[in-house]
């Protein structure tokens, strides 16, 4: 059994750009910023198209984010969500994610985003150092030295598939369900209808 390799000898890690005005309501500008109300209640990669344009009036350059970057929200209960866009969607991250851009061959992005998300190592890091209990927040500090289990490239793809498998299947479970109740609902209905 491999030994684990701190996330810190591996990736790029950074926190999210402080965006200091409300951009709820701009539908304007060529940089586009993922924020928490972003994220996707599905699934754990990011949608661009569906991102919102701001104009950008700070002194610094924009950090856009590269592709496969991985989105580990910093305040709550962590989560990973993965970038498919590129460095051409000019996009930024806010300041509650801690942006992670791995710099290497031998670990697959969507295994990382599984292995944030679902891995019983994680979960335990998880436990271990956060602080607070009703809004904790997970600091780059942490970050860097999360310990990651990193399998060969074909262990990986394994677990993603079965991940990617279990999914399907629950989403054909939860389709089954809704069927059956509405046979319930329209039978319950028509047996009313008799009397």
């Amino acid at each position: 059994m491999s030994k684990p390799i701190l996330l810190k000898h591996f990736a790029q890690l950074y926190t999210g750009f402080t965006i200091r005005e409300s951009i709820d309501y701009l539908d304007y500008g060529e940089v586009k910023a993922i924020q928490v109300k972003d994220l996707p209640k599905d699934s754990h990669q990011i949608d661009t198209t569906l991102l919102t344009g701001i104009e950008w009036k700070y002194d610094s350059k924009p950090q856009y984010l590269p592709h496969n970057a991985i989105l580990l929200l910093a305040r709550g209960e962590p989560k990973a969500y993965l970038f498919s866009g590129s460095l051409k969607d000019k996009v930024v991250a806010s300041n509650p994610f801690i942006i992670i851009h791995s710099l290497s061959e031998i670990i697959l992005p969507k295994y990382l985003v599984w292995y944030f998300n679902h891995a019983i190592t994680a979960k335990s890091y998880y436990s271990a150092v956060l602080r607070g209990t009703s809004f904790p927040i997970f600091t780059l500090a942490m970050a860097k030295e999360f310990p990651i289990k990193i399998p060969p490239i074909t262990i990986q793809k394994q677990i993603i598939d079965r991940h990617t498998q279990a999914l399907t299947e629950q989403k054909k479970l939860e389709q089954l369900i809704a069927l059956r109740q509405e046979y319930n609902a329209a039978l319950a209905e028509q047996i009313l209808n008799t009397y």
